[in-house]
């Protein structure tokens, strides 16, 4: 099959540095020359690349709040005019809209009371395919690049590299064309040569007359009375070249590419001469730069001299206060005050600011409302719009209060008349003017008196304001009444009376403790009162088989015992009903509960009390014990309760054709056979899901484990070299110690026979002496007699 390539998707690192460099050496026009370096990209998608991304004058910053307010101005102005608002506004017309959708979906969030720092909804969920690739960042370059985008870069980077204009790809295929045609010619000539045509082969003709072979200014005479040349065939001088397909019409393709090259030449003059708008913004581009300005801070208002001036007096103050304490009198300790920190400091508070609006959101919550409003046709009251304008207002003002400065005021400008507490209080009362905010008068020695103060006048207010204060402080009156009896009977006993005061004052831990207690003692309770089957955690039934009852039309009447066995099943449905809905089972369907419900309502169950659950334990164990005397059961082990298990549920037979179960006897061969290939069935598909999920576990702990797994490995595989050398190095000792066992026997027969050589040799030696000795005497003897 032909592969198939769709031009689009993401754009990559690679293709973004061909692009740049494309449009730097063919400019921002040949669209279709600089789509032919890029393989899987169109010249649409190429220019929308460049015009929204690449290009180096597109600003990619946040967006600042007078952007947004200009945006929202624009846009109500122009809707949907996006190229036009773009250049106005520094952006891209897609960021425009971009960031247009997103201010509308942020005011109806808050519109609706939603969460505003939600992700957004437009974001691309994992699997999704971007519509627009060309405004996102480039996808980085894989390691391991494909032979495609191999070629493709190294196409590029040889046409690229190429300034003056002679294509290697162009070159090569022009190389192949004259091949080919060389071929076709060859092959036209062998064809023609076997038809019995005789082409002769052009030869280069020399400049001027060749005089060996031409006779100049020749002129031969015609042969007969009339011309006959036009009934002469020249089979050599037919035209083939004519008939090719691309000389038909070349007259007229000339004439086509002449009058469209006048027309695109045309075009470009009339653009250069009326392109105004492109002027006007290319001017408007150019910001002027403007300088950064140094830091000028105020001169400040304490000098350090000062500074230490205050530092040296609170040292004093300090020091005398210390020798007063140590050596003088209670008088003349009250007669120096304590001046070290600001009194009521814990009352100085930065007063809560108003609570403003923000006015790029009201403007964007006001168009989405807009856009969204009924014609005018149908009549109506107009839509309700956020006032913007009223903050501007209330900003310009000044009403919206600052953090006071305590350094700027005196204290005797700290304003008498007010209650509030937000800052430091005057030696006459609380201040409320947060713009004043002075420091107290600290005067603990009434030096200062009122009158040297206020007037009498201004005095009378502050004792009025002051009460006022205070009255203003008081609870509010709750009009509740308790009758307290008295107590008649006189209590004597002090257990009694220290019991009263600890349940008076118990310990809410104690309380928690009690009635957490009693929670589990009540859940403890209800428990024991639920089914054996809840209790043990033993299996249930998910489907409730409601025909295990005698029908209602059964013939012939029911004996005690069969009446009995109907009573049980009756009981015996409605614990499964209840235990169902109340105590369903895990990973169950609650559809089916309404059914449980309504068949409680019309069955309800009946609750005992606990005298009566216990004579019934009492009545079943006393019924067990004479039933197991009286058929001889003793206890029974884990081996006997299995092959009794294993013999009644052989009997039950499951009918998948009548999805019930019934027993094994009353079935024919066909439900046997069903019932064996359901339940092969169904354990295939246990085999299938558990393989499933054996296979995900597998892969999830060699993901987990898989550097355990080559660790363990590598140190299996050096305690298995160890283990071999464990083994040689046994092998080895072992020789050698056989080796050392036999050496041991060997050296004392060893030592034996090299001490008897060694006593031969001695022997041998004094024999050998002797008879030196001999022979020496007899020498000399012989030599005495001569």
């Amino acid at each position: 099959m032909v592969r198939v390539t769709i031009k689009g998707g993401v754009w990559r690192n690679t293709e973004d540095e061909i692009l740049k460099a494309a449009v730097m050496k063919y400019g921002k026009n040949q669209w279709s020359r600089i789509a032919s370096l890029l393989h899987r990209k169109s010249s649409k998608q190429c220019k929308a690349r460049w015009f929204e991304w690449l290009d180096p004058s597109i600003k990619k910053t946040e967006w600042s709040r007078d952007e947004d307010e200009k945006l929202l101005h624009m846009a109500k102005l122009m809707p949907t005019q996006w190229r036009t608002i773009a250049p106005i506004v520094q952006r891209t017309a897609a960021q425009c809209l971009e960031r247009y959708e997103y201010l509308l979906d942020q005011a109806q969030r808050r519109r609706e009371g939603l969460d505003e720092t939600v992700d957004d909804p437009r974001a691309l969920r994992p699997g999704e395919i971007d519509p627009n690739p060309e405004n996102k960042p480039a996808r980085p370059d894989p390691i391991d690049m494909d032979e495609d985008e191999l070629e493709m870069l190294s196409e590029a980077r040889a046409r690229l590299a190429n300034t003056q204009g002679k294509k290697a790809k162009r070159k090569a295929r022009e190389k192949q064309l004259e091949e080919a045609r060389r071929l076709a010619s060859l092959q036209k000539r062998r064809e023609l040569r076997a038809a019995g045509i005789e082409v002769r082969r052009y030869f280069n003709r020399k400049r001027g007359v060749d005089y060996n072979a031409e006779i100049p200014f020749e002129k031969q005479p015609a042969s007969g009375f009339y011309d006959t040349t036009i009934e002469i065939f020249d089979p050599e001088k037919i035209d083939f070249k004519r008939l090719h397909v691309d000389n038909r019409n070349l007259a007229a393709k000339e004439e086509n590419e002449q009058r469209d090259r006048k027309k695109d030449n045309a075009k470009l003059k009339r653009k250069k001469d009326e392109d105004l708008p492109a002027v006007i913004m290319n001017e408007n581009r150019l910001e002027p730069i403007k300088k950064r300005s140094k830091l000028v801070l105020p001169a400040p208002q304490i000098s350090d001299m000062e500074l230490e001036q205050v530092v040296k007096l609170g040292q004093a103050t300090e020091i005398a206060k210390q020798q007063v304490s140590e050596n003088g009198t209670i008088a003349t300790e009250t007669l120096l005050g304590d001046y070290n920190l600001t009194p009521d400091l814990n009352k100085i508070r930065t007063p809560q600011l108003p609570s403003t609006q923000d006015s790029v959101l009201n403007q964007a919550h006001n168009l989405n409302i807009l856009s969204t409003v009924q014609t005018p046709l149908l009549g109506g009251s107009n839509t309700p719009l956020m006032d913007v304008s009223n903050e501007k207002a209330r900003s310009a003002a000044g009403l919206i209060m600052s953090t006071p400065n305590t350094l700027f005021n005196t204290p005797y400008r700290t304003p008498v008349n007010a209650t509030n507490e937000g800052t430091t209080p005057s030696i006459h009362g609380p201040s409320t003017d947060f713009n004043s905010g002075g420091i107290s008068v600290r005067d603990r020695l009434n030096i200062n008196t009122e009158e040297m103060l206020f007037d009498d006048q201004l005095k009378q207010r502050e004792v009025k304001q002051q009460l006022r204060h205070h009255l203003s402080r008081l609870p509010k009156p709750k009009n509740d009444y308790e009758i307290v009896l008295p107590d008649t009977t006189d209590q004597t006993n002090d257990d009694d009376q220290m019991d009263t005061i600890n349940i008076k004052d118990e310990d809410q831990a104690d309380i928690d403790q009690r009635k957490l207690e009693e929670k589990r003692r009540k859940q403890q309770e209800h428990f024991k009162r639920q089914t054996q089957v809840v209790q043990r955690n033993l299996p249930r039934p998910n489907d409730i088989n409601l025909t295990i009852l005698r029908p209602a039309n059964a013939e012939g009447p029911m004996t005690d015992l069969q009446k009995a066995e109907e009573l049980i099943k009756q009981e015996m449905l409605v614990l499964l009903h209840y235990d169902a809905l109340n105590n369903p089972v895990p990973n169950n369907s609650t559809s089916r509960n309404k059914d449980f419900s309504t068949y409680l309502d019309t069955h309800p169950r009946e609750e005992f009390t606990d005298a009566d659950l216990a004579a019934a334990r009492a009545l079943l164990e006393s019924e067990m014990n004479v039933v197991k005397k009286t058929m001889s059961h003793g206890d029974l082990n884990l081996d006997s309760y299995s092959k009794v298990w294993d013999e009644c549920y052989s009997q039950v037979l499951f009918l998948p054709s009548k999805n019930r179960f019934t027993r094994a006897n009353a079935a024919s061969k066909k439900d046997r056979i069903e019932s064996a290939e359901h339940k092969l069935e169904l354990n295939r598909n246990l085999m299938a899901l558990e393989a499933k999920r054996a296979a995900k576990l597998e892969k999830k702990l060699k993901t987990l484990l898989g550097g355990y797994q080559s660790r363990g490995q590598a140190l299996i595989k050096a305690l298995n070299d160890v283990y071999d050398q464990i083994d040689q190095t046994h092998v080895e000792a072992k020789t050698f110690e056989l080796l050392r066992q036999n050496e041991v026997l060997a050296i004392p027969k060893r030592i034996e026979s090299f001490t008897e050589d060694v006593a031969r040799q001695d022997e041998r030696e004094r024999e050998l002496q002797r008879r030196y000795q001999e022979l020496v005497e007899e020498r000399n003897h012989l030599l005495e007699q001569q």
